[in-house]
């Protein structure tokens, strides 16, 4: 969690609750309404400010290097004055077979011997941390989490909670897992029916969950109106603006540090290994680049090739990386006839590595199937190499019943994409 003053944090919160309270009559005295465009007329005297240029939202973005601090006090202030809020809480949860009280006392930025300090912690009468919850924007997993969060809570019971945009859902929750096998933690997955949330229950009672900001905020929006809670449905609104502006903004302020940093000679690094593992293959006869072409456009740069004689693209797609899974590298099948082959047959050859956990097989925009490869950490790079190539030839040996599938028609010459055609 990256942190700043927390009076500056309530003091931004403070402001905001004021406006609000006077926000009703402002907007019906000022003759400018009409003329502003982040303004709707709902009826005579009534106006509607769009969710994204709340007050809040303004503030958080224009003051706040690190807004998740702004929307997890927000969260805190809500949960602590609403009881209808802390019902909808405990009813989501419920979806994943989480049992929590309305009764739980939220703190944020509960700090501990751990070196660890949750955003916001659901205490219960007897002092334990039954309720972790974590807020997210665009920020990345810090190492305490979610293991050493995990810990903090009562082997009885207890539930850490992330909260992130739709856009990361994915890519966290495979994170998350991933962090937790590592730590020899099994996650047993839980069956939503609610889109952007999900559940997992570790083998002691202790549940993970993730779900997206608006998964959150709506059905506490729909308590709040039934109990016609008119505060805390304001500052509700503040909130859900800040959320959807930071949905909507993806674009995050350059930073100093970000254009110093070394992080981004990676980049480079990465696509030197797709050639590496490239002439690997071919050298194992595993597969054929004859007339197929290395392409890059935004975001991405790779090769064609077959595999075993199905069309593939190695990759290094920072798009991926950001949508699916943490890595740069791809591995995307089509199939004998490129994009005239059945997607469908090349998903269900590497449907064990979909059901992996975490998964390492994704569809992509194209709806084709793209695979992830990892990339070992502390590694030297001939072991990164020998990674990479084991990882793609599990995935060729899947493949090989693709070959014989589908043959182009006689004197048919099929191509890959387009480097305009391909999708993240």
């Amino acid at each position: 969690m990256n942190f700043m003053p927390i009076d500056l944090v309530r003091g931004a919160w403070l402001v905001v609750r004021q406006f609000t309270a006077r926000a009703e009559a402002t907007y019906a005295r000022t003759s400018a309404v009409a003329n502003d465009s982040t303004i709707s007329a709902i009826s005579p005297g009534v106006f509607c400010v769009k969710m994204t240029e709340t007050l809040f939202a303004h503030l958080a973005t224009k003051f706040g290097p690190h807004p998740e601090n702004l929307a997890t006090e927000a969260l805190g202030y809500i949960l602590r004055r609403s009881l209808p809020a802390r019902d909808a809480v405990r009813d989501l949860l419920r979806e994943v077979e989480v049992a929590v009280p309305s009764s739980l006392i939220y703190r944020n930025q509960v700090a501990g011997g751990d070196e660890a300090q949750p955003d916001l912690v659901g205490f219960d009468d007897q002092g334990n941390q039954r309720l972790i919850i974590e807020a997210k924007f665009w920020a990345g997993l810090t190492s305490h989490q979610p293991v050493t969060y995990l810990d903090r809570l009562p082997r009885e019971g207890g539930a850490l909670v992330f909260v992130v945009p739709a856009a990361r859902v994915t890519l966290i929750w495979g994170e998350l897992l991933r962090r937790c096998a590592d730590a020899e933690l099994g996650v047993q997955e839980r069956q939503t029916s609610i889109p952007d949330l999900r559940g997992g229950a570790l083998g002691d009672g202790r549940r993970l969950v993730l779900v997206s900001w608006r998964a959150l905020l709506d059905p506490i929006g729909f308590r709040l109106e039934a109990a016609d809670d008119r505060r805390a449905r304001e500052d509700l609104v503040q909130l859900r603006g800040l959320c959807e502006r930071m949905d909507a903004e993806a674009f995050l302020p350059v930073t100093s540090e970000e254009l110093t940093i070394q992080i981004y000679r990676r980049v480079i690094e990465f696509g030197r290994l797709v050639d590496e593992v490239c002439a690997a293959l071919a050298h194992r006869g595993i597969a054929n680049m004859k007339g197929l072409r290395a392409i890059a456009g935004n975001g991405y740069s790779g090769r064609y090739l077959r595999l075993r004689g199905v069309g593939c693209f190695l990759v290094c797609d920072i798009r991926k990386w950001m949508k699916f899974a943490p890595t740069p590298l791809w591995l995307s099948v089509y199939g004998v006839r490129w994009e005239k082959s059945d997607a469908s047959a090349a998903r269900r050859a590497l449907a064990p590595l979909e059901s992996a956990t975490p998964p390492r097989m994704f569809m992509a925009g194209d709806n084709f199937p793209t695979v992830a490869l990892h990339v070992p950490v502390g590694a030297e790079r001939d072991v990164v190499v020998k990674s990479l190539l084991d990882q793609v030839i599990v995935a060729a040996d899947l493949l090989g019943s693709l070959g014989s599938v589908e043959q182009p028609a006689g004197g048919e010459k099929d191509m890959p994409p387009d480097d305009a055609q391909l999708e993240a």
